[in-house]
């Protein structure tokens, strides 16, 4: 294999040459080029295409003066115009510069990485994974400008379907009150739910990956504070309706016992995939979704919680490194196209004031989740801290961030017992 291609360097620069406008069209920088002379060329064109000088043989002679016998003279100049065999290959040649930059380093890092071998396996593994992406997100070439006429076409059907069939975009959360507030959550976007502990977050999680799996959805569900089993235990409570601590202490009626055979039946009929290994790194993470996509066209992501991914490299502080967190999962909601909704913890902070419901700065201290979510949905209890409250067995989801939407409180029951919400239908804006 090659890591550098001398003929195609040449190529690119005398079409230049020959056809000065190329300049503007070209996506190399300097340091894509391998040879020394040719790097130096280059960049003396980029600072004649910023001062609006036109690019020719004369003209970059004088602006590389004395400079222009390190590549070689005025005469291999004129042998990079002459030689160039098409112009109509000017993007090939500069695609296939990229990519051999791209391979040169990648091998650099890899020998950085094993001159320096960490001495945990999971980070070494971590900065291979994380190099991959690198890579992977540089020779990406999706994208690109989309005429407005096909773009208009699309959402001419997404509105079209809402009009007539009802169908609104996005996939369901967990009622009706917080659709209406959110409208739904939708694809590429990344979704906050945060509370205190045990206030609900991971109940709250499993019934809507149940109504996800249920609208016919691949729900994936990355558990890092609890195992598997722990997760089926609340998933039954919640789907059967049998008492949870019944299911812990394995005290269940014959009809209990009926409830969950036919409970268990219908839910193995779901595209649900549990994840329950700790510790794991947000390149981890990325990797086993992409892989998961592949399988499945329609699929939403479960991650509890955020704080207990790994960044799986080294950084200067937890606050830099919960930061590089979210935005990484904010990539993979839009490169898998799909919503991805992780729990997270609130700081302390909330028990110190006496309205204790939560506020977007309790968050302010976990990186650049504000900034890198779409929408962030705080959970409440009032009993969770008032025992004489009126509000016994009502959690309040307070969409605090919108992006693209309202904001607003929505009120559900608490079914503490089942692990369950239950739609109460008052909403506040």
């Amino acid at each position: 294999m090659s890591f550098h291609s001398i003929e195609t360097e040449q190529a690119q620069l005398g079409s230049i040459l020959k056809e000065p406008d190329l300049i503007y069209e070209s996506i190399l920088s300097p340091e894509h080029f391998f040879d020394a002379a040719h790097e130096l060329i280059y960049e003396t064109m980029i600072t004649m295409r910023e001062s609006d000088q036109r690019i020719d043989p004369v003209s970059l002679v004088a602006k590389l003066g004395e400079r222009v016998s390190d590549m070689g003279g005025v005469q291999y100049l004129i042998k990079l115009s002459d030689a160039v065999p098409s112009v109509q290959g000017f993007n090939r040649y500069e695609r296939i510069i990229k990519d051999k930059y791209l391979l040169r380093t990648g091998a650099k890092s890899m020998k950085e990485i094993y001159g320096d071998i960490p001495d945990d396996p999971k980070e070494l593994a971590a900065e291979l994974m994380s190099l991959a992406e690198n890579i992977g997100d540089q020779v990406h070439t999706g994208g690109g400008f989309n005429h407005i006429g096909d773009g208009l076409m699309q959402h001419f059907e997404l509105l079209e379907n809402k009009k007539y069939n009802g169908i609104s975009a996005g996939v369901s959360t967990i009622g009706k009150a917080l659709d209406k507030i959110t409208g739904r959550w939708q694809k590429q976007t990344l979704n906050i739910i945060a509370a205190r502990p045990s206030v609900g977050k991971t109940a709250f999680m499993l019934q809507n990956a149940v109504i996800n799996g249920k609208d016919g959805m691949a729900v994936a569900i990355f558990s890092l504070e609890q195992p598997e089993m722990q997760l089926y235990d609340r998933i039954i409570s919640a789907e059967c309706s049998i008492d949870g601590e019944l299911i812990r202490t394995g005290k269940l009626t014959d009809d209990d016992w009926t409830k969950y055979t036919m409970g268990m039946a219908n839910l193995a009929e779901l595209k649900i995939y549990i994840d329950d290994k700790p510790g794991q790194s947000v390149q981890e993470i990325r990797a086993a979704v992409r892989k998961l996509k592949k399988k499945h066209t329609d699929l939403i992501v479960f991650i509890d919680y955020l704080q207990l991914i790994q960044g799986g490299k080294r950084f200067g502080s937890r606050t830099e490194e919960v930061g590089y967190i979210s935005n990484s999962l904010k990539q993979m909601a839009r490169e898998n196209d799909c919503p991805v909704i992780a729990l997270a913890q609130l700081s302390r902070s909330v028990e110190q004031r006496q309205d204790k419901r939560p506020m977007m700065s309790d968050l302010r201290e976990s990186g650049n989740i504000e900034q890198d979510a779409d929408t962030i949905t705080f959970l409440y209890r009032d009993d969770y801290y008032n025992q004489e409250t009126e509000k016994k067995n009502i959690i309040e989801c307070i969409v605090a961030k919108n992006r693209n939407g309202a904001v607003g409180t929505a009120e559900m029951v608490n079914m503490r017992n089942f692990g369950r919400f239950v739609e109460l239908e008052r909403v506040y804006a």
